[in-house]
C-alpha cells in the first residue's frame, strides 16, 4: 500500500446539532476538519474497513491507525503520523516466519509511549486465523519488536488493552475448538466456545496467564472488548447470542428474532480469574444476519477518573436502528436506563449504528457511529460524533464526514445474505479522545461505486470548542 496523507487539519467547520435531554443543553461544542483518506487509493478492487486509531500520550502529535484489508486479498495496513496527521508513513510489521497475511489488526499504547499492535496470521484462503501476535513498537510504529506469540489456530475477534501504570497487556478472543471439523467458513462448531483473555506481565515478551471469561453457561458468545479501570480491575463486554443458532454456526435462516445480551465480566486479580458482574441490556434486538468470525461489536469505556463504566449500542427495538448508551457507578452491578444517543426526531428508515466510544481524560463522553438513510435510492450514510460532559444528560452532535457515501459501496457478506444492498463496513469505527481533539476514523465509500466496490479508510480531527 502506497503512502499518503491523512488526517490533516481541516478549515472547514461543520456545526452540531444539540440532542439533549434535561432542561438545559450543557454538551460540548464540536467542529470538525475537512476529511482526507487514511490510505491511498487502492483503486477498483480496494476494501478497508474496522479501523483502530491511539494517540501517544508521551506526544499528542504522535497518531497511529490501524485497518483491515478485505480486498484484494485480506490482510491488514498500519500507518503512523509524526505530525498530527498532516503527513503519513506506513508502519512495516515484522510477521512471524512464513507468515505473509496480518488481519485485523488492533492498537494500544502503554503510559511510557510503547505501541502495541495485536494481529491475527492467517490460514487458506479465508480468514482462518493459525494464530494471534503481538509485537511493540519504541517509535511510535517506526520499528518493531519480533512478534510474541499469543494464541493458536481458531482465535477470532481479538481485541486488547494496556495499563498505563504498569504497561500488563490484556487480550480477549473468542476460541473455537482447534480439534472441531464443523468450522466452517461461515459458521462455528457447536459449543463451547468461549471468551478467553491471555495476560501479561512483562509488556508483552510473554503470556503465562489464561482465563475464562465468559460464563460458561452462555453458550453462544463473542464480540468481547476488555477495559482497565482506575482501580486497575478488568472489565470485558461481551455479547450473549443466546438462541441465535443460524449466525452462530453459520446456517440459512432468517434474521434472528430473540434477543441479544451485553453482559459485563469482571476480574479483580488481574486476569486471573473472571465473574459476570452485570447485564448492561438484555433485550438487544439484532437488524441483521452476520458472520460470527467478524460481528459488529458493542463498545465499552471507562471514565479514567471515577470509573464510571458506559456501554454503547444498536438495535432496532424502536422499529429503525437507534445508538443507545447505558452507565454504571457500581462496577457494573446495575445500569442506567438506556439513553438515546442519536436525533430521536429523525425520521422512519433512518438507520443510526456501529457506535464506537471513548472517554476523554476529563470525564467527556464521545460516541462515533454512522448514520443511514434507508429511504434514499443511494443509502446516503454520514458518519456522526456526538458528545456529553454530565454523564449522558445532554448530546451535542456534529456531521464529520464532509461528503455522504453509498452505503451500498464495498463488500457484500454473501454469506449469511446473498441479496444483500447495504455493504460491510467493518465490525467498528475507530474513535480516540483527549482533552481538545477527537479523532474519528471510519470505513467510507465515497472514492467508489456499486459496480467498483472501493472502499476507504476516511478521517476527521474533531476540536472541542471551549466557551
Amino acid at each position: 500500500m502506497a503512502g499518503g496523507l491523512a488526517l490533516v487539519l481541516g478549515v472547514v467547520v461543520v456545526v452540531g446539532v444539540t440532542w439533549w435531554r434535561g432542561d438545559r443543553p450543557e454538551a460540548p461544542l464540536l467542529a470538525a476538519g475537512t476529511n482526507r483518506p487514511v490510505n491511498a487509493d487502492t483503486g477498483s478492487l480496494g476494501a478497508q474497513n474496522s479501523p483502530s486509531v491511539v494517540v501517544s500520550p508521551m506526544d499528542p502529535r504522535s497518531v497511529v491507525v490501524a485497518g483491515r484489508v478485505d480486498r484484494p486479498e485480506f490482510s491488514a495496513t498500519v500507518r503512523f503520523s509524526r505530525d498530527e496527521g498532516q503527513t503519513w508513513s506506513d508502519a512495516r510489521l515484522a510477521l512471524p516466519p512464513g507468515q505473509t497475511r496480518p488481519f485485523e489488526p488492533q492498537l494500544a499504547f502503554d503510559g511510557r509511549g510503547t505501541l502495541y499492535v495485536l494481529f491475527s496470521t492467517l490460514e487458506g484462503p479465508g480468514i482462518t486465523p493459525n494464530g494471534l501476535w503481538l509485537e511493540t513498537s519504541g517509535d511510535g510504529g517506526g520499528t518493531f519488536s519480533s512478534p510474541v506469540r499469543v494464541a493458536d489456530r481458531l482465535a477470532y475477534q481479538a481485541r486488547l488493552v494496556v495499563d498505563q501504570a504498569s504497561a500488563d497487556v490484556h487480550v480477549t478472543w473468542l476460541q473455537a475448538d482447534p480439534r472441531s471439523s464443523t468450522v466452517t467458513a461461515s459458521g462455528l462448531g457447536p459449543p463451547p466456545n468461549p471468551v478467553i483473555m491471555a495476560s501479561s506481565g512483562d509488556g508483552g515478551a510473554s503470556f503465562p496467564r489464561r482465563a475464562q471469561v465468559s460464563d460458561p453457561r452462555r453458550r453462544r458468545v463473542g464480540a468481547a472488548s476488555p477495559a482497565i479501570a482506575p482501580s486497575g480491575d478488568l472489565f470485558v463486554l461481551y455479547q450473549d447470542y443466546g438462541g441465535d443458532l443460524a449466525d452462530f454456526e453459520g446456517l440459512p435462516g432468517e434474521i434472528h428474532e430473540g434477543a441479544f445480551s451485553l453482559v459485563v465480566s469482571r476480574s479483580t486479580d488481574g486476569g486471573e480469574t473472571f465473574s459476570d458482574t452485570g447485564v448492561a441490556d438484555s433485550t438487544v434486538v439484532a437488524s441483521e444476519r452476520f458472520l460470527v468470525f467478524l460481528p459488529k461489536f458493542p463498545s465499552l469505556a471507562i471514565d479514567p477518573r471515577s470509573g464510571m463504566l458506559y456501554v454503547a449500542w444498536s438495535d432496532i427495538r424502536n422499529g429503525d436502528a437507534d445508538v443507545f448508551v447505558r452507565r454504571s457507578d457500581d462496577r457494573g452491578k446495575t445500569w442506567s436506563a438506556p439513553i438515546r444517543v442519536d436525533n430521536a426526531e429523525d425520521s422512519p428508515r433512518q438507520q443510526q449504528y456501529l457506535p464506537k466510544l471513548a472517554v476523554a481524560p476529563d470525564g467527556r463522553v464521545d460516541v462515533l457511529f454512522l448514520d443511514r438513510n434507508d429511504r434514499d435510492e443511494q443509502l446516503r450514510t454520514t458518519a456522526v460524533l456526538s458528545s456529553s460532559s454530565d454523564k449522558g444528560g445532554s448530546w451535542n452532535a456534529v456531521t464529520v464526514s464532509d461528503q455522504a457515501f453509498d452505503a451500498g459501496v464495498g463488500p457484500r457478506n454473501v454469506a449469511t445474505d446473498p441479496g444483500a444492498r447495504v455493504a460491510e463496513t467493518g465490525t467498528n469505527l475507530g474513535l480516540a479522545s483527549t482533552i481538545d481533539t477527537v479523532y474519528a476514523v471510519w470505513a467510507d465509500g465515497r472514492r467508489g461505486s456499486v459496480e467498483r466496490g472501493q472502499q476507504d479508510l476516511f478521517a476527521s480531527t474533531v476540536r472541542v470548542v471551549r466557551g
